[in-house]
């Protein structure tokens, strides 16, 4: 028999010790206060719950079963700082649960406004090695994670490079290593531009707090900028929002340099996938404040749409220091073509309405499953419509299941991960691209980039009503929208435009002529080259 990997043989010692410990003593909780607990929190019903838990937490310190319904319900409820202290308490009985603890301590510290990751030493103001060299803190990048936010990454430093700036790429640390990648080289060139990977090493810790990791990071980050000596420290949203620009915010401060900050979205309210809770709990209150803090602190704000700029400009920071470059697209590759006869047939698409949305399935706030209910609908009303849903996900298989509980046979197709190079063909099967996303903050905010694409493709487009979205359909001309989260809306937009086919084709003509004339990836190294050099001047 081969032997127990080490972290297995550990939990089962644990499970071993506790059951051959003596019961501890100490009051426990009743039958009905454990019922009525775990009651509020499937009725998702968190104030009750968390004020509940927290009244009582150290009533029933030794009471395990109380304890873990408490670190259940006070997660789910967001609130950061009760979690933490029954994870304290449930660590005397489970060690797993004080490892818990530490990293919930970490959210806790990364989110204080006393605490900053630093760059250990006095400062050394660096005397930049060129004054058009800007260092760019990325979360994530091609070739190892394919998204919308390496995708735009790679077109924003592409298109510095084109306007005569000089952009260095770093990614964060431990990318790609912490998504499986153990082979990737310490530099590589891509696009022209030099991409340099901050890999700590095989035995490296990813699970420790994220202060911790944090002030790693800053550290090896710092080596870099020592190498780099750049004029300009451009960080890039990351996978909580703030947690890069903490990082280079403690690079500007440490050497002198200025520092933009790039805000992707508002990733405050994902903690979640209850949008009813989403905006009202510890956690998204210190997670929004900890990002009003490092934009108030940054030199320079860039965000990606007039309505994520009002957004920023509400929370207190300085209009003018707020500026826009746009999500674009590349018009020459994505451009109108033929379906495929192939595919049309392999995935018996002949004579069918073919709605859908090509993108990854990971996220709730994509709405994909209004396409299920639209097209159920479009065929109940004699429309031979068929919804394509183009991508793979964490939520793939919840959406399957949805679509069999909702019988819908062949009006749904699943097509799963497609190859890359195959993409637009699948675009191209599309009579309507569909943005169905649900109105939850971010989705309200952040202007996706498949819309763009869509566009100039020559594919009309209908969206839900939210604010970031009908700032790309504009008056209705350049694409139709309906109320977020209405799946008969969303069926009587479509029926509408199968009728009409000429209205179709007019529409994705008027779509790709302004993406062509107003959203294109070239046009923004200028926007950059501009901005930067407004920080040397002031």
């Amino acid at each position: 028999m081969s032997p127990l990997p080490p972290g297995l043989r550990a939990r089962l010692a644990a499970v071993r010790d506790r059951a051959r410990s003596p019961r501890r003593p100490g009051p426990r909780a009743s039958t009905g206060q454990l019922a009525r607990l775990k009651r509020l929190t499937m009725q998702r019903r968190y104030a009750e719950a968390a004020e509940f838990a927290q009244r009582h937490l150290t009533d029933f310190p030794h009471d395990e079963a109380w304890l873990r319904q408490a670190v259940s319900t006070l997660g789910k409820a967001g609130a950061l700082t009760g979690q933490r202290d029954a994870a304290r308490l449930l660590g005397a009985i489970d060690p797993a649960m004080a490892a818990k603890a530490a990293q919930l301590d970490g959210r806790l510290r990364e989110t204080s406004p006393s605490w900053r990751p630093t760059v250990p030493g006095d400062p050394e103001p660096l005397r930049p090695a060129a004054e058009n060299k800007v260092l760019h803190l990325l979360k994530i990048s091609l070739p190892y994670r394919q998204s919308g936010y390496s995708v735009r990454s790679k077109y924003t430093v592409e298109g510095q490079l084109a306007a005569g700036l000089q952009p260095v790429v770093v990614t964060a640390l431990g990318f790609p290593r912490q998504i499986g990648v153990t082979d990737a080289a310490a530099e590589e060139t891509i696009g022209g531009v030099r991409y340099l990977r901050l890999d700590p090493g095989a035995d490296y810790d990813f699970d420790k707090p994220a202060d911790e990791y944090l002030q790693d990071y800053t550290e090896a980050a710092a080596e870099v900028v020592r190498a780099e000596a750049p004029a300009v420290i451009h960080v890039h949203s990351g996978h909580r929002g703030f947690e890069a620009a903490l990082v280079g915010l403690a690079l500007g401060r440490h050497f002198g340099i200025p520092v933009v900050y790039e805000v992707r979205g508002f990733f405050e309210s994902l903690w979640t996938s209850d949008t009813r809770w989403a905006e009202s709990s510890e956690i998204y209150r210190r997670r929004r404040d900890t990002e009003n803090r490092c934009m108030a602190e940054a030199d320079a704000v860039v965000t990606l749409s007039e309505s994520m700029r009002d957004e920023i400009v509400q929370r207190g920071i300085d209009a003018e220091s707020v500026h826009v470059v746009p999500n674009g697209v590349d018009v020459d590759a994505f451009q109108p073509r033929d379906r495929s006869a192939e595919l049309v047939a392999h995935l018996g698409l002949e004579g069918k309405f073919t709605f859908g949305y090509v993108s990854n399935l990971d996220h709730y706030r994509e709405g994909q499953e209004l396409l299920i209910d639209a097209a159920v609908e479009l065929r109940r009303r004699g429309v031979p419509a068929t919804a394509l849903i183009v991508g793979d996900g964490r939520r793939r298989g919840e959406l399957e299941q949805l679509a069999q509980r909702r019988q819908a046979g062949d009006a749904v197709i699943f097509t799963g991960r497609v190859p890359h190079d195959r993409v637009l063909d699948y675009y191209a099967l599309l009579d309507v691209f569909v943005i169905p996303r649900v109105d939850e903050r971010a989705a309200r905010l952040v202007t996706p980039l498949k819309p763009f694409e869509a566009m100039a493709a020559g594919i009309p487009l209908v969206t839900s009503d939210l604010p970031a979205l009908r700032e790309i359909t504009g008056d209705g001309r350049r694409g139709r929208y309906f109320r977020a989260g209405d799946a008969g809306g969303l069926a009587d937009v479509l029926a509408g435009l199968h009728a009409d086919p000429a209205e179709r084709s007019a529409m994705a003509q008027r779509a790709r002529d302004w993406v062509v004339a107003e959203r294109q990836w070239s046009a923004n190294g200028r926007r950059y080259a501009e901005l930067y050099a407004s920080l040397r001047r002031s």
